[in-house]
C-alpha cells in the first residue's frame, strides 16, 4: 500500500511552459499598473532653489525688488510677507500677493528696522529669504 501511494505522487507532469509564461507576463502587467498608479501622485517640487533680492534704504523707505526666481516656472510667488520691527518696537507685517521678478515692494519704517522677508511658493511651502537689520 505504501508503494502505491508513492507511485501516485510520481507524476512528472507540471504546469505547461506556456501557462508559466502567461502567468509571468500577467504578473508583470499587474506590477506595472501598481507602480504607475502610485507614481501618479508623486509631484516634482516646484519651489525655487534660488531667489534674488535687491534691498535698498532711502531715509524711512525700504525698497525690495525680486531680481530673479530660478526656475522661472515657479514665478510669480503667490505671496511675500515682510515682517519688521522698527524703533517703535512694534512688529508689523505686510503681505504682497503674486510677486513677480521686478515688482517693487515699498515699506516705510521709523529708524533702524529688523526685517524678515518670507516667500510662499506654489506648493504652499514657505522659506525665509532675508532676516537682517536694514
Amino acid at each position: 500500500m505504501y508503494i502505491k501511494f508513492m507511485e501516485s505522487w510520481k507524476d512528472d507532469e507540471g504546469v505547461s511552459p506556456v501557462i508559466g509564461v502567461v502567468l509571468m507576463v500577467a504578473f508583470s502587467i499587474v506590477m506595472a499598473a501598481v507602480v504607475s498608479s502610485w507614481s501618479e501622485g508623486v509631484k516634482a517640487p516646484i519651489a525655487p532653489t534660488t531667489i534674488g533680492l535687491d534691498i535698498n534704504r532711502d531715509g524711512n523707505n525700504v525698497f525690495i525688488v525680486i531680481t530673479s526666481i530660478d526656475p522661472i516656472t515657479a514665478s510669480p510667488l503667490p505671496n511675500v510677507d515682510v515682517t519688521y520691527t522698527d524703533s517703535s518696537s512694534q512688529t508689523n507685517t505686510a503681505s504682497f500677493p503674486d510677486v513677480n521678478v521686478g515688482d517693487p515692494i515699498k515699506i516705510t519704517v521709523n529708524g533702524p528696522a529688523r526685517m524678515i522677508i518670507t516667500a510662499t511658493y506654489k506648493d504652499s511651502s514657505k522659506k525665509i529669504l532675508y532676516s537682517q537689520e536694514v
